[in-house]
């Protein structure tokens, strides 16, 4: 199975943990927000088949969870019946109505086993300002998803591009350990808010597959700059490939054309 697809879902007192594999149903453990180490309570479906279904990650409430995003609203380029996601980075964009626009509490992202990590998982990325697309063949899992990362280090556009496409294989290397080739498109240069802004995407194949997932992905990475925002601001699509229902390539490219700056 792939790394895992974590969402997590801040609310007051109460952090909610779900894991979701591409195509694979998930698991959700609450705690306290005042508990560093939250201890499994059970499932609201199976995990992946390699994966404990009782375990997750451990992680901290997200610290921006009291405040507000701001309020969505189509854009200049935001097709007809479109949804609209904003996010606390400056940044929005626009998904299909299929999409579910995840609550401006809520970080998503990609875990896989480690022996050192709470529960025995470490995160690869986590990004807010998240949508995602329910599976219908598979419940509780996901055929697409997308957020607004950032990567506070670096305001080198190129550089923070480079950062996030090493992270690529780690996401989409299977349980087993099988890991995937990776390759990267040529950089793609244009503007967001009048910003430099630059986008790679990252063919994904040989990934191990399952009844509710494709052999290939396509992973699309946009990074630019926002006005008090530090570092860069990364725009993150992912979009298995390959099996039933999957979202067309041509949707990330309107995806990442609605991307705008907000505030």
């Amino acid at each position: 199975m792939l790394a895992v697809l974590v969402a997590v879902i801040a609310a007051v007192g109460v952090v909610a943990y779900q894991q979701f594999g591409p195509g694979e149903e998930s698991s959700t453990v609450a705690a306290t927000a005042s508990t560093s180490s939250p201890a499994p309570t059970g499932s609201d479906g199976s995990a992946p088949s390699a994966t404990d279904p009782s375990s997750t990650e451990s992680s901290s409430p997200d610290p921006d969870a009291g405040e507000q995003c701001p309020t969505p609203s189509a854009g200049p380029a935001t097709p007809a019946g479109w949804k609209s996601v904003t996010g606390k980075r400056g940044l929005a964009y626009d998904v299909p109505p299929t999409w579910t626009v995840q609550s401006c509490g809520t970080v998503i992202g990609w875990e896989k086993k480690c022996a050192d990590g709470p529960f025995g998982f470490c995160p690869i990325r986590t990004m807010s300002g998240a949508a995602t697309l329910e599976s219908p063949a598979c419940p509780k899992s996901t055929l697409a998803d997308a957020g607004l990362p950032g990567a506070s280090d670096t305001s080198d556009i190129m550089q923070a591009v480079r950062d996030e496409s090493a992270l690529v294989a780690d996401i989409y290397t299977s349980d087993s350990g099988r890991v995937p080739r990776v390759q990267l498109s040529a950089p793609r240069r244009f503007t967001v808010g009048g910003a430099e802004a630059v986008q790679v995407v990252a063919s994904v194949t040989g990934i191990e597959t399952s009844p509710c997932q494709g052999p290939t992905a396509l992973h699309s990475m946009v990074a630019t700059t926002v006005p008090g925002q530090p570092g860069s601001v990364m725009f993150i699509i992912a979009l298995p490939q390959g099996m039933a229902d999957a979202v067309a390539p041509s949707i990330g490219d309107q995806m990442v054309a609605t991307l705008r700056r907000i505030g």
